[in-house]
């Protein structure tokens, strides 16, 4: 038994949004910031090519007037600009309407590869109250914290579960 991953919302506009999603989960670690994470990557999924730009840019429409009303534009008349600053736009409030479940699943995943590691836990296991102590650690999450506060979230999580805090019953495994 594992813990279920939670789906993301997806705006839904263009079909790589769920490929800079699972970007963050992948590609950053250590003393990143979040939000340097998600700049980063919505700026990394921007189009360059004339024609994968105008390709979706009716798509985004809502994401470029966005841009343009943000006044991050101000005097730039280049359609080719103001199209990209649409994009960014869009994956970025793709990542920043996710955050919580991608924070949820990127902890998630790495206490379900301990639990795969060590079969022999899960029975004994409360898994409601270790998602519950994923959900809580994930709610409301702060996009200026780093990618290392994720990473000792896990392994205080993990560690809970090696000392017995989520077992069924009360004896901690001394063992693992």
């Amino acid at each position: 038994m594992t813990i279920e991953l939670k789906n993301y919302k997806l705006l839904g506009d263009l079909d790589d949004e769920q490929d800079a999603l699972e970007s963050f989960t992948t590609d950053h670690e250590g003393n990143v910031y979040v939000c340097d994470a998600i700049t980063e990557i919505a700026d990394g999924y921007i189009p360059i090519y004339y024609s994968d730009i105008w390709e979706n840019a009716r798509d985004i429409q809502e994401h470029i007037e966005e841009a343009v009303a943000q006044g991050v534009l101000e005097g730039v008349n280049d359609l080719i600009k103001i199209f990209q600053a649409g994009y960014y736009q869009f994956y970025s409030q793709s990542l920043y309407n996710n955050l919580d479940a991608l924070v949820y699943n990127m902890i998630t995943e790495n206490v379900n590869q301990f639990l795969k590691e060590h079969t022999e836990i899960v029975s004994l296991l409360d898994i409601e109250e270790v998602e519950h102590e994923i959900e809580t650690v994930s709610e409301d999450y702060d996009n200026n914290k780093k990618f290392s506060d994720i990473e000792d979230e896990v392994a205080r999580i993990i560690q809970a579960i090696k000392d017995g805090e989520f077992n069924l019953e009360s004896d901690p495994l001394d063992k693992f």
